[in-house]
């Protein structure tokens, strides 16, 4: 998409609300003002579940991204918006926790953790979710590694993501 087709998409979705706006504005019954009401929430309902589609495909994980569409869209329509923002934050938490996990077991050298990431990534798919996930990489050292750690009184193991990252450049294939 170049740069005059994103702006003709921005002018239309700002006009379509705008459309949706004034027809609720200018309502003469309360019933109808309260169906284009209805309608701006669904029109952004719809706005956000394509957003997050986009930016899930834009991130490379382009098969994911239908199944995220589809479950937004589930959850929104039958919940709203604040259900779609659930299940975002719920999926980033989960499947980060378990790349986290991944991440500190091949840390410790872990042969089953090895083999999970030959199996399932090449290396740019694994520099994809490694950014994505770069934070919950930190907090789940921090809260599984470190203070359990400092409250037991056991030696702390360095952690260095960034020297996991140059070790997966070379165990896994490009």
């Amino acid at each position: 998409m170049n740069k005059k087709e994103s702006l003709y998409f921005i002018l239309a979705v700002v006009a379509a609300f705008f459309l949706l706006l004034a027809g609720a504005w200018t309502s003469p019954t309360f019933a109808e003002e309260q169906s284009y009401i209805e309608a701006i929430v669904m029109f952004g309902a719809l706005l956000f579940v394509f957003s997050v589609v986009v930016v899930v495909a834009a991130l490379g994980f382009h098969s994911f991204a239908l199944f995220m569409a589809l479950f937004l869209a589930i959850a929104v329509s039958i919940y709203g918006v604040e259900a779609g923002v659930i299940v975002i934050v719920m999926t980033y938490l989960v499947w980060g926790l378990v790349f986290a996990i991944q991440m500190l077991l091949y840390h410790n050298r872990v042969e089953s953790a090895v083999r999970w990431f030959r199996e399932r990534y090449t290396f740019k798919a694994f520099s994809r979710e490694y950014k994505v996930f770069y934070p919950m990489i930190w907090a789940f050292y921090f809260l599984f590694e470190y203070i359990p750690n400092r409250l037991t009184g056991e030696s702390i193991a360095q952690f260095n993501p960034k020297e996991l990252y140059e070790r997966m450049r070379h165990d896994l294939r490009p």
